[in-house]
């Protein structure tokens, strides 16, 4: 079967015109790996992304490796919530990565701790209740902690900005957590303004040990230098994952292509994280592995074929690489807005050291749903990401450093 998905795969891209459109032929990667069923981490499904992306790599001419690591894998099986008093409301929440189960229904008296810090605990009785809480200021597996050291059952966590919410906790948390909508929680607060709320509550997770899989490819140079091309292949449950993200990896592989025709004088890898959306631990054994050892610079690709503005950012203070793509972006006349941007693959790199960004769009509508399509992608967008993402990696100043970086664990 697998054999069979991968002809069948390679067939899409194929049919792309041979013409130099970095956009289209980007897109046709869309389609190959969005176009069949969602790519959760540590399926056959995401083993199949891999397996493409390797096999494109190689037809290059790239030398490939395909390395293993475990992570925690995290299924929801089901999850429910509804107000059963002042009247009867069936909602819509979906449950925090990494949140256990509630072991059966748990009904409980709802109650409002706005952003959930330890000091908006301390302003109300949350004991033997369910807190709602608003996403913002604090992670949420901060939320989640304070909320049961003071005695919740349970925390709902409602997004700050229009449409659902789908996060992670990063670990297994003490009580079960789900979110909600922006408008969903905002209602939830109406009720409470006007008296006592009881809700019923349903999560029933899967936590197991998995193995997923990064896909490193080297394009060896005749200097020293090394620098890095990553984005990840996996999707989130439930959502083909045609921008988020195959739109990156699409652009990483098309400009994989252009670099390898032209290539510069460091060496070049580019790499397939597995694992991203359940906590970024393709990029975190990665970097805490023998490899970052003497790695210049990392760029990352998330989320690239949708919306209008394109950005550039990272979470230090180290603009190595940010920089390179402002410059590069004003000599290709692609408009690059500059933001402080984490939550990818970019962010284990820059904990280990190595200057880092990522390319992002950040106006999708379908992030993270069933929606997210490849007929949503658009080609137009990908080729300026893949142009500007050659010329970075080719840019002198991302090997500037040093390049005497140790792994670092953290976290």
């Amino acid at each position: 079967m697998r054999i069979l998905w991968l002809f069948l795969a390679a067939a899409v891209a194929a049919a792309t015109p041979v013409a130099e459109d970095a956009g289209e032929r980007a897109y046709a990667h869309v389609v190959a790996l969005a176009g069949a069923a969602p790519r959760p981490a540590g399926t056959e499904a995401e083993r199949r992304g891999v397996d493409y992306v390797a096999a494109r790599l190689r037809e290059m001419g790239y030398r490939v490796e395909v390395v293993a690591f475990p992570f925690p894998y995290f299924e929801t099986l089901k999850v429910g919530l509804e107000v059963t008093s002042p009247a009867r409301i069936a909602l819509n929440p979906r449950a925090l990565v990494y949140s256990p189960s509630t072991e059966g229904v748990l009904a409980a008296p709802l109650v409002f701790a706005a952003l959930g810090r330890p000091e908006d605990f301390r302003a109300v009785d949350v004991q033997g209740r369910v807190a709602l809480v608003q996403r913002g200021e604090i992670t949420f597996l901060e939320k989640v902690e304070n909320a049961a050291r003071a005695g919740a059952r349970a925390v709902v966590v409602y997004n700050h900005e229009p449409g659902p919410l789908v996060g992670t906790l990063t670990r297994r948390s003490s009580v079960p957590a789900v979110t909600i909508s922006r408008e969903e929680g905002l209602r939830l607060r109406d009720l409470l303004a006007q008296g006592p709320v009881l809700v019923l509550l349903v999560v029933d997770t899967w936590l197991e040990t998995r193995t997923s899989h990064n896909v490193v490819a080297t394009l060896a140079g005749r200097d020293g230098g090394r620098v890095l091309l990553g984005a990840h292949v996996d999707s989130v449950e439930g959502s083909p994952g045609a921008n988020d993200n195959a739109s990156g990896v699409g652009a990483a592989l098309e400009a994989a292509r252009l670099l390898r025709a032209q290539p510069p004088p460091w060496t070049v890898e580019v790499v397939a994280f597995g694992a991203e959306e359940l906590g970024l631990f393709g990029s975190e054994a990665y970097a805490r592995s023998e490899r970052v050892r003497g790695l210049r610079a990392m760029l990352n690709l998330d989320m690239v074929g949708v919306g209008p503005r394109l950005l550039v950012g990272n979470t230090g203070s180290d603009r190595r690489v940010v920089e390179a793509a402002l410059d590069a972006a004003r000599r290709l006349g692609v408009r690059l807005e500059a933001r402080r941007m984490g939550a990818s693959d970019h962010v284990p790199f820059e904990r280990a050291g190595v200057p880092a960004a990522m390319l992002h769009r950040p106006d999708d509508p379908n992030y993270h749903s069933p929606e997210d399509t490849p007929d949503k992608v658009r080609p137009d967008l990908l080729d300026p990401v893949v142009r500007l993402a050659a010329a970075v990696l080719r840019s002198p100043s991302v090997v500037a450093g040093p390049g005497t970086l140790q792994p670092t664990a953290f976290r």
